[in-house]
């Protein structure tokens, strides 16, 4: 998942949910596919209020997990 360099880029309606990997091992980044299981990850569970964007991190760099702060640029 983080060896994108770049992030992910997610369309998400209001009133959406996603789930999104934290834990990194993922076979279908950026989502969520269970391969946190046995771990003390579990995924983000993100729910829009209005039609957005989500930028979530490709590289692994960024401090606020698992969202891009442009740390891949560095």
């Amino acid at each position: 998942m983080y060896s994108k360099g770049q992030p992910y880029v997610i369309d998400v309606a209001a009133g959406e949910t996603k789930y999104i990997c934290q834990c990194g091992k993922t076979s279908t980044p950026p989502y969520c596919d269970g391969s946190h299981q046995g771990s003390d990850y579990e995924p983000l569970e993100y729910t829009a209020s209005s039609d957005e964007q989500l930028y979530i991190c490709g590289c692994g760099k960024t401090s606020g997990k698992p969202f891009c702060d442009g740390s891949h640029n560095n």
